[in-house]
């Protein structure tokens, strides 16, 4: 059974691996087959099953000659040594889908041969050529059709001239020629413009580009140059890149002056010059160029200069090369975000103390001086073989061993190290925080490596490591494809130390509480020994007996402090605690205090060469003021800042400052940002301010917390109740004390999240929001956004105020949008509507009167009868209710008299437009109602001119959207 599966398989196999292979078509297997005759033996490829060649499988040199695709010949690549033997066009013309044709022999043919490709063969590439490919019939009106020719190592025999009108069709043109006593010479005999992408070739002459739009032109430069031809650059405004190669390196040109004189609307962009450059007579004016942006000139030789100063007036190139040439002086003009190279230039200057910004400098092999600062920490430099002094910064003295250091570095003049003597680096500061909303860790200090590759983190494959700032600021995080929790506490090492490689284990800052195992006491030194302490002094603070002990060093598992006159402080064999706090975490270990060590109850420090033990104290007498520590371990150093930045006090037992709260670095010039915490939202603490840089979505001053909102683009909308604006863009999750004004006016919020707020904007016509550029004003969370109130009309150009005809003064607005009637039906409302209004208008302005006449006349009755006689009071009270209330039936009735005759005037419409508008003629009915009701309360309350919607007037079951309220809520506002 199992022979059988073998079996199977193995004819499976077979079958599979005879239908990978390609059975060209007959035609296309003549083609090959006479072919490969002409210049070898076909006998040289394997044969199928029925006797046929397989010429598109590997031939029996290990070696694929044709390449096929779907049974059709794509490529040839021809190699047989066959000298005499001279190829046709139609040796390959019977191909018909040929794409790519390579000749690795130096064979012949036909002439006007590369006239004849069809239009199919994209790429022709010779490696070893014939002058005979080249030779065609003059005044021939042909081009060759091929995409790309690549002709190299020709051999010339003849002088040879190539004419542009041959290449019309060619975007890639490359020729190369083996140098020889003829010449190869470009004609330009173009009438029209022509597109191309590349033109590399071996010249005798500067070709004209008249009529010739190309990207990149390559000319090497043959001996017995046409120098005059150098004029033809004047002609090369539409060529992008040009490159300038000599055919001998120590062939001397002058520089393409004709350049200077292309118009302003040239496209040149790159000029590399590889040849040595003749003496100029002047100073060199390039300003006409102006999308140059670099000018590489790596063998300028010991001419090109015009009194040994930069022989051109302006040297505003982002990318610059200027190397092997004779300049005297340079004065260190740089532009900004450039690449400079001027290398074994023999120039002088003083170099700049500071690092420019955004510059990549090559300034080896010349007689430079001057000092370098800590700025140039980290940047793309090298400064070798110069005579620069100074002292040597720390960053680059503790990793000069690292390869990417000494040899940008070397060979200078610094004083304060002696690469053949180099002193440990003591001065490594780390300190580690959490970024708890992106699960990194930020690892900060002093003198952390100038690059990547200057520190690395113990198993790699988890953990990757990127540099924020050289020298100070590295991200670590956990590579995202590797599973596992986000650790909080690493090892560092740092390979390149001049005392060997060293390994730091850290702890994030707050996420360990500090483990305390043992204390000993030399006198008024305490060594504090455990874990998850900190390597950064600053950071940690000791209490014995609540007393501050003055911290001289620490480490991941040791702090050694300083607290004088201990023995005033505390009693000997007395329990008291001592805290540890690491950042804003702490433990408390109980300690009962023995006598200082006098060699009998704890260890005999080492004092090695800096001092003698004194068994009285227990601590090293120090034999230099030079030293101190309970050993003499420590150099007694002077604070950095003598004034702590004005942010602590120097402490100088230790040398450092003793910085306040929320301080940091040596000199407390460091601000840790929010409170000490991290900057949200990949936030970065600038400890310069003390501010978190965000982006552009977020508050700096809010540690990255608040929203940074910005409005991207508005539209405006209509709904039943009026118009909707809705601002769209970025608002965040915080929203305190939200608003929104348009030209000073409110816009009544109703939502709002994290990228839109909708409001109901303040009533303006759509032309007059068009022509006006009104101020809009968004508000939250104490900042500001200010633009220009420009909507987007998603429902057309309308507007509330552009609906309604004023009625006595007052704008009232209805919704432009309509139902399913005609425009016809419109204005036949709007007569309905002016009609009620004048009928309503004729019975309210006389009512009016009359209650207004009453009031005062019952205001001078009551008066009179007050004066008169006292004692009548209440009878004239009663009257006075009986005439309001005669008033108010009055008024009432009038009311109903209205309504009647408006709702007559709305059945007599309804009659004459023969019941087509029963909709408009009740709306008008109900609007005719609330016309005369609102009239009247706009006498109470005629100051209401906000949009905000009074409920109160309205029962407690009535909707005050309704239709029949509607045009009362427009009225109402006004």
């Amino acid at each position: 059974m199992k022979n059988r599966e073998i079996v199977l398989i193995f004819f499976l196999f077979m079958f599979l691996e005879l239908n990978q292979s390609f059975i060209l078509v007959e035609s296309e297997y003549e083609c090959v087959y006479n072919l490969i005759s002409k210049i070898s033996n076909v006998s040289d490829f394997y044969t199928d099953l029925t006797g046929r060649y397989e010429f598109c499988e590997l031939d029996k040199q290990g070696y694929r000659l044709v390449n096929c695709k779907e049974d059709f010949v794509v490529g040839l690549i021809l190699n047989y040594k066959n000298s005499s033997t001279i190829f046709s066009i139609n040796d390959f013309n019977c191909f018909s889908s040929l794409d790519i044709i390579e000749f690795y022999y130096r064979y012949k043919f036909e002439k006007n041969f590369l006239y004849g490709f069809s239009k199919t063969v994209e790429y022709f590439i010779s490696y070893f050529s014939d002058e005979s490919l080249l030779d065609f019939d003059l005044n021939v009106d042909k081009t060759i059709p091929t995409n790309s020719v690549v002709i190299k190592q020709l051999i010339l025999e003849k002088n040879l001239n190539i004419y542009f009108s041959s290449l019309k069709n060619v975007q890639n043109f490359q020729l190369e020629s083996i140098p020889s006593n003829y010449q190869i010479n470009y004609i330009n005999d173009l009438t029209d413009i022509i597109n191309c992408i590349k033109l590399t070739t071996t010249s005798n002459n500067i070709p004209s580009m008249n009529n010739i739009r190309i990207y990149t032109l390559e000319i090497t430069l043959l001996p017995n140059f046409n120098l005059e031809s150098f004029s033809n650059f004047s002609t090369y405004t539409n060529v992008k890149i040009l490159t300038l190669t000599p055919s001998n390196p120590s062939d001397i040109f002058p520089f393409p002056l004709s350049l200077c004189n292309l118009p302003f609307n040239n496209r040149l962009e790159n000029i590399e010059i590889y040849y040595q450059i003749e003496k100029p007579l002047n100073y060199i004016n390039l300003s006409k160029l102006n999308n140059l942006y670099l000018l590489k000139i790596p063998n300028v030789g010991v001419l090109f200069n015009v009194d040994g100063n930069f022989p051109f007036t302006d040297l505003n190139f982002t990318i610059f090369e200027f190397s092997n040439g004779r300049i005297k002086n340079f004065n260190f003009n740089f532009p900004n975000e450039a690449i400079w190279t001027m290398e074994n230039n023999d120039m002088f200057g003083i170099i700049p103390k500071t690092y420019p910004d955004g510059l990549h400098l090559n300034l080896k092999g010349n007689r430079f001086i001057g000092e370098i600062d800590d700025s140039w920490c980290g940047e793309f430099f090298d400064i070798s073989n110069n005579n620069i002094g100074g002292e040597l910064p720390s960053c680059f003295k503790c990793h000069y061993l690292e390869s990417m250091v000494f040899s940008k570095l070397s060979n200078n003049n610094f004083q304060n190290f002696n690469p053949n003597n180099l002193e440990p680096c003591l001065d490594i500061e780390l300190n580690l925080l959490v970024n708890h909303s992106s699960g990194s860790l930020l690892l900060y200090g002093n003198n952390l490596g100038p690059f990547t590759t200057s520190l690395s983190v113990l198993d790699n494959s988890i953990l990757g490591i990127s540099m924020i700032k050289s020298c100070k600021e590295f991200m670590v995080k956990k590579n995202s494809w590797v599973p596992g929790i986000k650790p909080k506490a690493i090892n560092i090492t740092f390979p390149y130390l001049p005392q060997g490689p060293v390994t730091f284990e850290i702890s994030a800052y707050n996420e360990f509480l500090p483990e305390i195992n043992n204390i000993i006491r030399y006198s008024d030194y305490f060594i504090i020994t455990g874990k998850y302490f900190a390597y950064n002094e600053s950071v940690i603070s000791v209490l014995i007996s609540n007393q501050s002990c003055s911290i001289l060093k620490s480490n991941f598992n040791e702090i050694q402090c300083y607290l004088l006159y201990s023995n005033q402080t505390i009693k000997i064999y007395e329990a008291i605690d001592i805290i540890v706090q690491v950042m804003n975490v702490s433990s408390t270990f109980n300690f009962t205090v023995n006598q200082p060590c006098n060699g009998n109850n704890c260890p005999i420090a080492n004092c090695g060469r800096y001092g003698k033990y004194n068994f009285q104290s227990g601590v090293c007498d120090c034999s230099s003021k030079d030293r101190r520590g309970y050993s003499c371990e420590l150099k007694s150093l002077n604070c950095p800042s003598e004034n702590c930045s004005g942010s602590g006090y120097c402490n100088y037992i230790i040398g450092k400052c003793e910085c306040n709260k929320n301080r940091i670095f040596n000199d407390c010039s460091g601000i840790l940002c929010n409170d000490g915490n991290v900057c949200f939202n990949d936030g970065k603490c600038n400890f310069l301010t003390g501010i978190c840089n965000c982006s552009s979505k977020w508050i700096d001053s809010s540690a990255c917390i608040t929203p940074k909102h910005v409005v991207n683009s508005q539209e405006l909308s209509h709904n039943k109740i009026g118009n909707l604006l809705s601002l769209v863009g970025w608002f965040g999750d915080v929203h305190q004390n939200l608003l929104i004004l348009i030209d000073g006016k409110k816009c009544d919020i109703i939502s709002n999240d994290n990228q839109t707020v909708r409001c109901y904007p303040p009533d303006f016509t759509c032309n007059f929001i068009k022509i006006s550029s009104l101020n809009l004003l968004v508000s939250q969370n104490n900042f500001i956004w200010n633009g220009i109130y420009n909507p987007i009309f998603t429902d057309g150009c309308s507007s509330s105020s552009d609906s309604i005809s004023s009625i006595s003064g007052i704008s009232s607005g209805i919704s432009d949008s309509y139902n399913s009637e005609s425009l016809n039906n419109e204005d036949e409302s709007s007569k309905h509507l002016n009609s009620d209004l004048v009928i309503s208008l004729s019975v309210l302005v006389p009512l009016i009167l009359f209650i207004l006449i009453g009031i005062v006349y019952i205001k001078f009755i009551t008066k009179r009868n007050n004066h008169n006689n006292h004692n009548n009071y209440n009878i004239i009270n009663s009257n006075n209710d009986s005439n309001n209330s005669d008033s108010n039936n009055n008024n009432n009735n009038n009311n109903n008299n209205n309504n009647n005759n408006n709702n007559n005037n709305n059945n007599n419409n309804n009659n004459n437009n023969n019941n087509n508008n029963n909709n408009n003629n009740n709306n008008n009915n109900n609007n005719s109602n609330n016309i005369n009701n609102n009239i009247y309360n706009n006498i109470n309350d005629n100051n209401d001119n906000n949009r905000k919607f009074d409920f109160d007037y309205y029962g407690e079951d009535e909707d005050p959207f309704s239709k029949d309220n509607i045009f009362l809520l427009d009225l109402k506002k006004h």
